[in-house]
Protein backbone atom coordinates (compact mmCIF):
# COMPACT_ATOMS: atom_id res chain seq x y z
CA UNK A 1 0.00 0.00 0.00
CA UNK A 2 2.78 2.57 0.97
CA UNK A 3 4.75 0.99 -2.28
CA UNK A 4 1.72 2.18 -3.86
CA UNK A 5 1.11 6.01 -2.75
CA UNK A 6 4.71 6.81 -2.85
CA UNK A 7 4.34 5.64 -7.03
CA UNK A 8 1.14 7.43 -7.08
CA UNK A 9 2.70 10.57 -5.13
CA UNK A 10 5.64 10.70 -7.80
CA UNK A 11 3.57 10.01 -10.70
CA UNK A 12 1.13 13.09 -9.39
CA UNK A 13 4.70 15.45 -9.39
CA UNK A 14 5.56 14.58 -12.02
CA UNK A 15 2.70 15.89 -13.81
CA UNK A 16 2.38 18.54 -11.97
CA UNK A 17 6.04 19.80 -12.46
CA UNK A 18 5.53 18.90 -16.76
CA UNK A 19 2.16 21.30 -16.26
CA UNK A 20 4.00 24.32 -14.65
CA UNK A 21 7.01 23.27 -16.85
CA UNK A 22 4.44 24.18 -19.76
CA UNK A 23 3.05 26.92 -18.67
CA UNK A 24 6.48 28.72 -17.83
CA UNK A 25 7.50 28.37 -21.74
CA UNK A 26 3.95 29.02 -22.70
CA UNK A 27 4.16 32.47 -21.07
CA UNK A 28 7.96 33.17 -22.63
CA UNK A 29 6.41 32.47 -25.77
CA UNK A 30 3.49 34.84 -25.09
CA UNK A 31 5.68 37.55 -23.76
CA UNK A 32 7.75 40.46 -24.57
CA UNK A 33 10.62 40.24 -22.18
CA UNK A 34 10.61 44.58 -22.35
CA UNK A 35 9.56 44.37 -18.48
CA UNK A 36 7.11 41.16 -19.17
CA UNK A 37 4.67 42.66 -21.58
CA UNK A 38 2.35 40.06 -23.72
CA UNK A 39 2.66 40.48 -27.37
CA UNK A 40 -0.84 41.29 -26.87
CA UNK A 41 0.05 44.25 -25.05
CA UNK A 42 2.93 45.13 -27.41
CA UNK A 43 0.75 45.47 -30.44
CA UNK A 44 -1.70 47.40 -28.49
CA UNK A 45 0.62 49.59 -27.45
CA UNK A 46 2.16 49.98 -31.08
CA UNK A 47 -1.43 50.30 -32.63
CA UNK A 48 -2.28 53.04 -30.06
CA UNK A 49 1.11 54.92 -29.99
CA UNK A 50 2.56 54.75 -33.94
CA UNK A 51 -0.52 53.56 -35.57
CA UNK A 52 0.02 50.49 -36.59
CA UNK A 53 1.25 46.82 -35.18
CA UNK A 54 4.47 46.44 -36.73
CA UNK A 55 7.23 48.94 -36.67
CA UNK A 56 8.66 47.27 -40.05
CA UNK A 57 6.24 49.54 -41.88
CA UNK A 58 6.91 53.10 -40.28
CA UNK A 59 9.81 55.45 -42.45
CA UNK A 60 13.34 54.68 -41.52
CA UNK A 61 15.11 58.14 -40.34
CA UNK A 62 18.73 58.49 -40.08
CA UNK A 63 20.83 61.44 -38.91
CA UNK A 64 22.10 61.56 -42.28
CA UNK A 65 18.58 62.37 -43.78
CA UNK A 66 17.88 64.82 -41.20
CA UNK A 67 17.34 68.48 -43.17
CA UNK A 68 17.69 72.26 -42.13
CA UNK A 69 14.78 73.98 -41.21
CA UNK A 70 15.07 77.80 -43.38
CA UNK A 71 12.08 79.89 -43.37
CA UNK A 72 9.98 81.69 -45.66
CA UNK A 73 9.45 85.40 -44.78
CA UNK A 74 6.04 86.42 -45.59
CA UNK A 75 5.64 90.58 -44.79
CA UNK A 76 8.46 90.65 -42.85
CA UNK A 77 7.24 87.12 -40.60
CA UNK A 78 9.66 84.23 -40.65
CA UNK A 79 7.67 81.54 -40.93
CA UNK A 80 8.18 77.93 -40.36
CA UNK A 81 6.65 74.50 -40.96
CA UNK A 82 6.60 71.70 -38.37
CA UNK A 83 5.50 68.13 -38.36
CA UNK A 84 5.27 65.55 -35.73
CA UNK A 85 5.01 61.93 -37.50
CA UNK A 86 5.70 58.56 -36.06
CA UNK A 87 8.84 57.03 -37.12
CA UNK A 88 11.93 54.74 -36.69
CA UNK A 89 15.00 56.20 -35.49
CA UNK A 90 18.69 54.78 -36.23
CA UNK A 91 20.70 56.36 -33.42
CA UNK A 92 23.71 53.66 -34.00
CA UNK A 93 24.75 52.17 -36.69
CA UNK A 94 21.50 49.37 -37.50
CA UNK A 95 20.34 49.86 -34.16
CA UNK A 96 16.69 51.42 -34.29
CA UNK A 97 14.00 52.81 -31.58
CA UNK A 98 10.59 53.71 -32.39
CA UNK A 99 10.04 57.34 -31.91
CA UNK A 100 8.37 60.28 -32.66
CA UNK A 101 9.86 63.26 -34.39
CA UNK A 102 9.52 66.71 -35.49
CA UNK A 103 9.99 66.89 -39.59
CA UNK A 104 10.91 63.01 -39.19
CA UNK A 105 14.34 63.93 -37.19
CA UNK A 106 14.99 63.41 -33.76
CA UNK A 107 16.09 65.78 -31.88
CA UNK A 108 13.40 68.07 -34.22
CA UNK A 109 15.73 70.61 -36.84
CA UNK A 110 17.30 73.24 -35.34
CA UNK A 111 15.37 76.90 -35.17
CA UNK A 112 17.82 80.06 -35.39
CA UNK A 113 16.53 83.33 -35.68
CA UNK A 114 17.61 86.77 -34.73
CA UNK A 115 16.35 88.58 -31.24
CA UNK A 116 13.14 90.45 -32.25
CA UNK A 117 12.27 88.76 -35.38
CA UNK A 118 8.37 88.02 -35.79
CA UNK A 119 8.40 84.39 -36.27
CA UNK A 120 5.21 82.16 -37.31
CA UNK A 121 5.32 78.23 -36.55
CA UNK A 122 2.96 76.00 -38.22
CA UNK A 123 2.82 72.81 -36.75
CA UNK A 124 0.46 69.74 -38.20
CA UNK A 125 0.08 66.83 -35.72
CA UNK A 126 0.69 63.81 -38.09
CA UNK A 127 0.20 61.29 -34.61
CA UNK A 128 -2.01 59.10 -33.35
CA UNK A 129 -2.29 61.29 -30.25
CA UNK A 130 -3.26 64.40 -29.31
CA UNK A 131 -0.24 66.89 -28.95
CA UNK A 132 1.04 70.66 -28.22
CA UNK A 133 4.35 72.55 -28.59
CA UNK A 134 5.89 74.56 -25.89
CA UNK A 135 8.91 77.00 -26.64
CA UNK A 136 10.83 76.79 -23.72
CA UNK A 137 12.65 80.13 -22.15
CA UNK A 138 11.31 81.89 -25.06
CA UNK A 139 8.48 84.78 -23.65
CA UNK A 140 5.78 84.55 -25.55
CA UNK A 141 2.08 85.55 -25.32
CA UNK A 142 0.35 83.31 -23.29
CA UNK A 143 -2.01 82.19 -25.75
CA UNK A 144 1.09 80.80 -27.68
CA UNK A 145 3.07 78.88 -24.35
CA UNK A 146 1.56 75.50 -25.82
CA UNK A 147 -0.04 74.03 -22.57
CA UNK A 148 -2.53 71.82 -23.10
CA UNK A 149 -5.54 72.78 -20.85
CA UNK A 150 -3.96 76.23 -19.22
CA UNK A 151 -3.39 77.90 -22.33
CA UNK A 152 -5.17 76.29 -25.58
CA UNK A 153 -6.87 73.21 -26.45
CA UNK A 154 -4.65 70.10 -27.25
CA UNK A 155 -4.00 69.56 -31.19
CA UNK A 156 -5.51 66.46 -32.38
CA UNK A 157 -4.55 64.78 -35.05
CA UNK A 158 -4.34 65.58 -38.19
CA UNK A 159 -5.20 69.28 -36.85
CA UNK A 160 -2.38 71.68 -37.58
CA UNK A 161 -1.94 75.34 -35.19
CA UNK A 162 -0.07 78.12 -35.80
CA UNK A 163 2.12 79.94 -33.16
CA UNK A 164 3.02 83.77 -33.37
CA UNK A 165 5.54 85.09 -31.66
CA UNK A 166 8.57 88.27 -31.34
CA UNK A 167 11.87 86.04 -30.86
CA UNK A 168 12.80 87.71 -27.42
CA UNK A 169 15.12 87.04 -25.44
CA UNK A 170 18.76 85.69 -27.12
CA UNK A 171 19.76 82.95 -25.66
CA UNK A 172 20.00 78.82 -26.13
CA UNK A 173 16.30 77.76 -25.71
CA UNK A 174 14.23 74.46 -27.18
CA UNK A 175 10.97 73.46 -28.25
CA UNK A 176 9.04 70.47 -26.95
CA UNK A 177 5.90 68.52 -26.44
CA UNK A 178 3.58 69.62 -23.66
CA UNK A 179 1.71 66.61 -23.87
CA UNK A 180 -2.20 66.00 -24.80
CA UNK A 181 -2.66 67.00 -21.02
CA UNK A 182 -0.23 67.20 -17.94
CA UNK A 183 -0.85 63.44 -17.75
CA UNK A 184 1.35 62.42 -20.85
CA UNK A 185 3.91 64.84 -21.23
CA UNK A 186 6.89 62.96 -19.90
CA UNK A 187 5.68 60.14 -22.14
CA UNK A 188 5.44 61.85 -25.04
CA UNK A 189 9.03 64.05 -24.68
CA UNK A 190 10.09 60.35 -23.92
CA UNK A 191 9.32 59.58 -27.49
CA UNK A 192 11.78 62.29 -28.42
CA UNK A 193 9.67 65.32 -29.33
CA UNK A 194 11.97 68.04 -28.85
CA UNK A 195 14.45 70.33 -30.54
CA UNK A 196 16.66 73.32 -30.35
CA UNK A 197 15.32 77.10 -30.40
CA UNK A 198 18.20 79.72 -30.95
CA UNK A 199 17.80 83.23 -30.78
CA UNK A 200 20.95 85.44 -31.80
CA UNK A 201 21.20 88.54 -30.21
CA UNK A 202 21.43 91.54 -32.93
CA UNK A 203 25.26 91.97 -31.94
CA UNK A 204 25.89 88.36 -32.19
CA UNK A 205 29.62 87.82 -32.29
CA UNK A 206 30.20 84.44 -33.95
CA UNK A 207 33.19 82.12 -32.76
CA UNK A 208 34.73 80.09 -34.75
CA UNK A 209 33.20 77.52 -33.83
CA UNK A 210 29.66 76.87 -32.18
CA UNK A 211 28.37 73.16 -31.71
CA UNK A 212 24.77 72.64 -30.14
CA UNK A 213 23.95 69.51 -28.37
CA UNK A 214 20.67 67.96 -27.53
CA UNK A 215 20.92 65.81 -24.73
CA UNK A 216 18.60 62.78 -24.59
CA UNK A 217 17.60 59.62 -22.36
CA UNK A 218 15.09 56.52 -23.58
CA UNK A 219 14.26 52.98 -22.15
CA UNK A 220 14.68 50.64 -25.06
CA UNK A 221 13.16 47.12 -24.68
CA UNK A 222 13.20 44.15 -27.31
CA UNK A 223 13.73 45.09 -31.28
CA UNK A 224 13.35 48.68 -31.53
CA UNK A 225 10.55 48.74 -29.08
CA UNK A 226 10.23 51.88 -26.80
CA UNK A 227 9.32 51.73 -23.61
CA UNK A 228 7.30 54.73 -23.46
CA UNK A 229 4.83 53.66 -25.64
CA UNK A 230 3.37 51.73 -22.05
CA UNK A 231 0.37 52.67 -21.31
CA UNK A 232 1.56 55.31 -18.37
CA UNK A 233 -0.48 54.23 -15.59
CA UNK A 234 0.57 55.25 -11.94
CA UNK A 235 2.80 51.23 -11.82
CA UNK A 236 4.47 51.79 -15.46
CA UNK A 237 5.62 55.41 -14.89
CA UNK A 238 8.39 54.34 -12.21
CA UNK A 239 9.34 51.78 -14.61
CA UNK A 240 9.67 53.91 -17.35
CA UNK A 241 12.35 56.48 -15.87
CA UNK A 242 14.60 52.74 -16.32
CA UNK A 243 16.54 54.44 -19.17
CA UNK A 244 19.02 52.71 -20.64
CA UNK A 245 20.13 54.73 -23.76
CA UNK A 246 21.39 58.35 -23.60
CA UNK A 247 22.07 60.06 -26.52
CA UNK A 248 23.59 63.49 -27.85
CA UNK A 249 21.69 64.69 -31.13
CA UNK A 250 19.98 61.56 -31.19
CA UNK A 251 22.91 59.76 -31.32
CA UNK A 252 24.81 57.24 -29.34
CA UNK A 253 28.50 56.65 -29.29
CA UNK A 254 30.68 56.02 -31.31
CA UNK A 255 28.16 57.23 -34.01
CA UNK A 256 27.85 60.59 -32.21
CA UNK A 257 29.22 63.52 -34.69
CA UNK A 258 32.71 64.93 -33.48
CA UNK A 259 33.05 68.16 -32.46
CA UNK A 260 35.90 69.77 -35.45
CA UNK A 261 38.07 72.18 -34.35
CA UNK A 262 41.42 73.91 -35.11
CA UNK A 263 44.28 75.12 -32.53
CA UNK A 264 43.41 78.49 -31.84
CA UNK A 265 39.76 78.00 -32.57
CA UNK A 266 37.25 80.27 -30.19
CA UNK A 267 34.51 77.61 -29.44
CA UNK A 268 30.76 77.76 -27.93
CA UNK A 269 29.03 74.46 -27.10
CA UNK A 270 25.30 75.01 -26.42
CA UNK A 271 23.60 72.43 -23.77
CA UNK A 272 20.09 71.59 -23.55
CA UNK A 273 18.91 68.75 -21.82
CA UNK A 274 15.15 67.74 -23.21
CA UNK A 275 14.78 64.81 -21.39
CA UNK A 276 12.17 64.09 -18.99
CA UNK A 277 13.95 63.22 -15.92
CA UNK A 278 17.60 62.53 -16.10
CA UNK A 279 20.19 64.66 -14.78
CA UNK A 280 23.95 65.17 -17.24
CA UNK A 281 27.16 66.40 -15.41
CA UNK A 282 28.59 67.08 -18.87
CA UNK A 283 32.62 66.77 -18.40
CA UNK A 284 35.21 68.21 -21.15
CA UNK A 285 38.54 66.32 -20.92
CA UNK A 286 41.34 68.42 -21.84
CA UNK A 287 40.32 71.54 -21.57
CA UNK A 288 38.63 74.08 -19.08
CA UNK A 289 35.71 76.11 -20.42
CA UNK A 290 34.15 79.14 -19.23
CA UNK A 291 30.00 79.40 -18.23
CA UNK A 292 28.80 82.09 -20.60
CA UNK A 293 25.43 81.73 -20.54
CA UNK A 294 22.62 79.87 -18.20
CA UNK A 295 18.75 78.99 -20.07
CA UNK A 296 19.28 81.43 -22.42
CA UNK A 297 20.57 84.60 -20.41
CA UNK A 298 24.14 85.86 -20.90
CA UNK A 299 26.41 85.49 -17.47
CA UNK A 300 28.83 88.84 -16.82
CA UNK A 301 31.86 88.29 -17.43
CA UNK A 302 32.94 88.81 -13.79
CA UNK A 303 30.67 86.29 -12.96
CA UNK A 304 31.79 83.78 -15.63
CA UNK A 305 32.91 80.44 -13.50
CA UNK A 306 35.89 78.44 -15.12
CA UNK A 307 34.75 74.71 -15.22
CA UNK A 308 35.28 71.42 -16.80
CA UNK A 309 32.43 69.85 -15.05
CA UNK A 310 28.56 71.48 -15.54
CA UNK A 311 25.69 69.77 -14.34
CA UNK A 312 22.42 69.83 -16.81
CA UNK A 313 19.46 69.63 -15.15
CA UNK A 314 16.77 68.87 -17.07
CA UNK A 315 14.99 71.63 -19.09
CA UNK A 316 18.39 73.55 -18.21
CA UNK A 317 20.76 75.11 -20.89
CA UNK A 318 24.05 76.11 -20.90
CA UNK A 319 26.55 78.09 -22.89
CA UNK A 320 30.28 77.07 -22.43
CA UNK A 321 33.24 78.98 -24.30
CA UNK A 322 36.65 78.08 -24.32
CA UNK A 323 39.99 78.43 -26.38
CA UNK A 324 41.13 75.23 -28.25
CA UNK A 325 44.40 75.35 -27.13
CA UNK A 326 45.18 71.78 -26.12
CA UNK A 327 45.25 69.67 -29.24
CA UNK A 328 44.18 65.75 -29.66
CA UNK A 329 41.03 64.00 -29.12
CA UNK A 330 39.68 64.48 -25.94
CA UNK A 331 36.40 63.15 -24.77
CA UNK A 332 33.16 64.84 -23.81
CA UNK A 333 30.86 62.64 -22.21
CA UNK A 334 27.95 62.65 -19.04
CA UNK A 335 29.55 61.88 -15.84
CA UNK A 336 27.17 59.89 -14.77
CA UNK A 337 29.00 56.57 -16.11
CA UNK A 338 25.93 55.18 -16.67
CA UNK A 339 24.98 57.55 -19.16
CA UNK A 340 28.30 57.76 -20.82
CA UNK A 341 28.33 53.92 -21.41
CA UNK A 342 24.76 54.10 -22.82
CA UNK A 343 25.78 56.51 -25.46
CA UNK A 344 26.36 60.05 -23.91
CA UNK A 345 29.75 60.64 -25.58
CA UNK A 346 31.30 62.34 -28.05
CA UNK A 347 35.01 63.30 -29.28
CA UNK A 348 36.43 66.99 -29.20
CA UNK A 349 38.71 66.42 -32.39
CA UNK A 350 41.13 68.66 -33.38
CA UNK A 351 42.41 68.78 -37.18
CA UNK A 352 45.20 66.26 -37.60
CA UNK A 353 44.72 64.61 -34.51
CA UNK A 354 43.33 61.07 -34.57
CA UNK A 355 41.92 58.13 -32.34
CA UNK A 356 44.11 55.37 -31.32
CA UNK A 357 43.99 52.10 -33.25
CA UNK A 358 43.41 49.22 -31.85
CA UNK A 359 46.62 47.56 -30.17
CA UNK A 360 48.62 50.91 -30.30
CA UNK A 361 47.92 51.90 -26.88
CA UNK A 362 49.93 51.22 -24.19
CA UNK A 363 49.55 48.25 -21.83
CA UNK A 364 47.61 49.83 -18.82
CA UNK A 365 43.74 50.13 -17.08
CA UNK A 366 42.16 53.14 -18.35
CA UNK A 367 39.23 54.51 -17.13
CA UNK A 368 36.81 57.05 -17.89
CA UNK A 369 38.91 59.55 -16.81
CA UNK A 370 41.66 58.52 -18.87
CA UNK A 371 40.33 58.87 -22.13
CA UNK A 372 38.55 54.73 -22.26
CA UNK A 373 36.05 55.00 -25.43
CA UNK A 374 32.52 53.32 -24.73
CA UNK A 375 31.49 50.90 -27.72
CA UNK A 376 27.80 51.75 -27.94
CA UNK A 377 27.61 49.19 -30.97
CA UNK A 378 26.04 46.45 -29.23
CA UNK A 379 22.90 47.39 -27.24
Amino acid sequence: MDIKRSFLFAIGGLLIGVLLTAGIFALRSDTNDSMNMSRKDTEQAMQTMMGTKDSSTLPLKKASDAKPIEPTVVSGVKEFTLTAEPIRWEYASGKTITAWAYNGQVPGPEIRVKEGDKVKITFTNKLPKATTVHWHGLDVPNSMDGVPGVTQDSIEPGASFSYDFTATPAGTHFYHTHGSSMTDEAQQSDMGLSGAFIVEPANYQKPDKEFTLVLDEWQKGTGDFNMAMQDMSMDNMAMNMNYNLFTMNGQAFPDTKPLDVKQGDRVRVRLINAGSSATHPMHLHGQQFKVVATDGNPVPEAAQLTKNTITVNPGETYDIEFTANNPGVWAFHCHELHHAEGGMMTLLKYEGSNTITPGSQPEQNMDMDGGMMMDHSNM
